[in-house]
C-alpha cells in the first residue's frame, strides 16, 4: 500500500512497514532533514568550496604521514 495526498504546504505519505525497513526509513527520513536544513540555509556556493578545501586540507595533515610513509 502506498498512498499520497498533498496541499499547497504538506504532502503526506503513506505506506506499508514493509515498505521500508528501519534503517531504510530512519536515512528517508534524514535525507528530508537535510534537504529542510539546506533549503533554509544561507550558505553560499563559495562558502560550500571553502570548506571543503579546509576539510580536504585538515584530512591530509593528519593522514599524510601514514600515506608517505607506505611510498618511501
Amino acid at each position: 500500500m502506498l498512498s499520497c495526498q498533498t496541499t499547497n504546504e504538506i504532502v503526506n505519505l503513506t505506506f506499508s512497514k514493509e515498505f521500508l525497513s528501519v534503517p531504510e526509513l530512519i536515512r528517508f527520513i534524514e535525507i528530508l532533514r537535510i534537504k529542510e536544513l539546506i533549503s533554509k540555509s544561507q550558505v553560499t556556493q563559495d562558502d560550500i568550496i571553502k570548506l571543503d578545501e579546509d576539510l580536504k586540507a585538515s584530512w591530509w595533515n593528519k593522514n599524510k604521514d601514514r600515506f608517505l610513509t607506505k611510498i618511501e
